[in-house]
């Protein structure tokens, strides 16, 4: 339209005077008509690529911006005009300069919202800012059946976590989150922490202020909602100092192609009561990928800590729940070792992922010792493996060397089957160099259905083998527990 005016106008406008010009005038004026043309073309056009730049990327900014038409009438206000702007006339259209003004101004203003991970995330329009609410929702139905003690062999519900929380950033290099959690018939403040994201030494880094996750193996570095099973294995759950699986301190994270370097340094849980002086812990971990192709991965780690014991703390050791937190009758006991001063832990790592296969293995150690000067070993190891039937890769992430969630290719919620995958594993954990400790074995298939990226329905067939000294006079206990879980992670 632009084009075709201009080259009437061009072509009309000089004839009265071109009819008694010469031959070499008129060719001048037609070739002075024509630069005239094709620089407004050339115009036309840039402008012409930035709007259709600007309605392509953002559908929401043209529709917060229409274009005035003339011969219609226009849309009532909603609101009064800012002084000393008048209203577009329905008979003069806005030009194609304030047009694209507005609308740039109207996409720059607005919000991104993201739902691909359950619940909406707003970014800002600049990425500089962003908010997203998280939980989860894991709720478990479970039995167990062939014990010698007749209070293990219950069938029992119970809300293995509901957790609420959020996460945000501010700026390219602040983030933060927070999340508050019920478990075990327990509320507890879980993550809460500022962290600054970085380069060092060339690589991204993590600083890390707050109560964080700590990094301890595998399985222990990754949250429930990602891990395989039902609950993380024996080395995860018991190989553990006194402040459990977050400490409210320090931490900082080097990542590097396939490798990654982290340290912490905390003091206890951050529920501690705060009549005594804190523990301190000391720990850090190390993974490596030194195979990483289409196909194949390979998983090296190797971890460590060193804790201070504080006075009050009443229980060095954790009991562990063998058949799921549903039946706390039947857990691996602690026993009992008064005076704790110090511990230390070790593990080490080892696994490979091919395609839609995954195996691995895991082994740790943790020494505590008294201010008797006693001290007591335990020992902790387990081998699993699993399969994707439906195709997918195994939800590992290379940066850390933890466990994701998987992405599922055709999910159920819209229209597909899901993805299945089949799991099983053997694990040990041996406190019986406490002679008031116990010892316990379990053998667990599973087999795990996710619905999309953040709801997964699972199922634990677990034959367990438990000995305790309080109980049965020592002797070995053999039974075993089916357990489902319907978990909504967002």
């Amino acid at each position: 339209m632009y084009r075709g005016a201009l080259l009437a106008m061009g072509l009309c406008a000089p004839l009265p005077v071109a009819a008694q010009a010469a031959p070499a005038q008129r060719n001048d004026d037609v070739a002075r008509l024509t630069r005239l043309v094709e620089r407004q073309q050339a115009q036309i056009e840039r402008l012409e690529a930035r709007l259709a730049a600007v309605e392509g990327g953002s559908p929401q900014a043209v529709a917060a911006a229409p274009p005035q038409i003339a011969g219609q009438a226009p849309q009532a206000a909603r609101s009064p005009a800012p002084v000393g702007q008048s209203l577009p006339s329905d008979a003069h259209p806005p030009s194609l300069d304030a047009r694209l003004a507005r609308i740039e101004k109207a996409q720059k203003d607005g919000v991104h919202v993201d739902w691909s991970k359950g619940t909406p995330e707003f970014t800002s329009a600049d990425g500089r800012f962003s908010f997203r609410p998280r939980g989860r929702i894991l709720v478990d139905a479970a039995t167990t059946t062939g014990s010698a003690l007749p209070t293990r062999n219950i069938i029992a519900t119970t809300a293995r976590s509901l957790r609420l929380g959020f996460e945000g950033s501010i700026g390219p290099h602040l983030s933060y989150l927070l999340e508050g959690d019920f478990a075990d018939n327990d509320p507890a403040i879980k993550s809460a922490y500022l962290a600054w994201t970085t380069r060092f030494l060339g690589q991204q880094a993590e600083f890390a202020l707050g109560n964080r996750l700590n990094d301890r193996g595998l399985d222990g570095s990754s949250g429930t909602i990602s891990v395989p099973f039902l609950e993380r294995n024996f080395v995860g759950q018991g190989i553990i100092p006194v402040r459990g699986f977050f400490g409210l301190g320090a931490a900082a994270r080097v990542y590097g192609d396939g490798w990654h370097v982290g340290v912490q340094v905390s003091g206890d849980d951050i529920s501690n009561p705060g009549t005594q002086s804190d523990g301190l812990t000391l720990a850090g971990r190390a993974h490596w990928n030194p195979v990483k192709t289409a196909d194949w991965l390979v998983h090296l780690g190797i971890w460590g800590f060193h804790e201070q014991i504080a006075a009050d703390a009443t229980r060095p050791t954790r009991s562990i729940a063998v058949g799921g937190f549903f039946n706390d009758n039947l857990r691996i006991m602690p026993g009992t070792f008064t005076g704790a001063k110090s511990g230390d832990g070790y593990g080490f790592e080892l696994g490979t992922f091919h395609k839609s296969l995954w195996a691995y293995g895991e082994y740790g150690r943790r020494r505590i010792e008294n201010r008797a000067g006693a001290a007591t070993d335990q020992s902790a190891w387990a081998v699993q493996a699993g399969w994707f039937l439906t195709g997918e890769t195994p939800p590992y992430l290379t940066r850390g060397g933890v466990w994701s969630r998987p992405k599922v290719l055709r999910p159920f919620t819209s229209g597909g089957r899901g993805a299945i995958e089949l799991a099983t594993r053997y694990e040990e954990l041996d406190y019986s160099d406490n002679p008031t400790a116990g010892r316990g074995t379990a053998l667990t298939l599973g087999i795990n259905w996710y619905l999309n990226n953040f709801v997964r329905l699972q199922l634990n067939a677990i034959d367990w083998t438990l000995a305790n000294p309080t109980q049965l006079g020592g002797a070995t206990d053999h039974g075993q527990t089916l357990i489902g879980r319907v978990q909504v992670a967002f």
